[in-house]
């Protein structure tokens, strides 16, 4: 192909001049500022404290980081930011107390590389969380751990099975007695039936006893 290995070399020579110019940039044990995009979004309940963070990177050791919270409007891509305050700590993190309805909204963060001089060398921002706030979740009737629960469960457990095992044991005893004791008279019963084993009734009879009578 006509031009093909000049314009190989060409394109080589450019990205090996870019390389060059980024390393010298960024300079020895640097790299670019870099911010979290962050969560899309957070629910809190109302009265609850709400903790975003900006978590990020810086490109130079001697630089300064300025960390700042907005708050996106709705409705209209034309209206400027609301500044809210200063990020705290070192993940930037911004704190709302007592959340209440009208906290609701996009937050986003801003982070501004600054050097010794105050002029800023790169900024970055993150994409925005939405905030969302309910209402708090009604208290349960019986407010308990899980511990207390399950102790609980155990000992209805117990009474459970002591309900179900007593009374049919006694009702075993008692069946047991009831049968020792019609045992017993049963065999009374059978002994007096023997007293009369042999007897003939015919014998027995009126009209027998008046023809052996002499005075009859």
């Amino acid at each position: 192909m006509p031009g093909g290995p000049g314009l190989l070399q060409a394109l080589c020579a450019t990205t090996f001049l870019l390389f060059l110019i980024s390393a010298g940039g960024l300079g020895p044990g640097s790299q670019a500022l870099w911010v979290d995009g962050g969560p899309p979004s957070m629910t809190v309940s109302l009265g609850e404290t709400a903790r975003l963070q900006c978590l990020h990177n810086r490109s130079r050791l001697s630089s300064k980081l300025n960390i700042t919270w907005w708050r996106v409007l709705q409705g209209n891509a034309t209206w400027p930011d609301i500044f809210l305050s200063y990020g705290k700590g070192p993940n930037g993190e911004l704190t709302i107390d007592t959340v209440n309805k009208s906290h609701m909204g996009m937050y986003r963060c801003q982070v501004e590389e600054k050097d010794l001089n105050q002029k800023i060398l790169s900024s970055q921002q993150s994409c925005g969380t939405y905030l969302r706030v309910r209402e708090r979740l009604p208290r349960p009737f019986l407010d308990m751990g899980e511990g207390t629960k399950n102790n609980i469960i155990t000992a209805e457990g117990i009474i459970l099975l002591f309900c179900a095992v007593v009374p049919g044991t006694l009702l075993l005893f008692r069946k047991r007695w009831q049968n020792m004791k019609f045992g017993v008279d049963a065999q009374d019963d059978y002994e007096d039936e023997n007293l009369y084993e042999g007897l003939n009734l015919d014998d027995c009879s009126m009209s027998s006893w008046r023809s052996r009578d002499p005075a009859g």
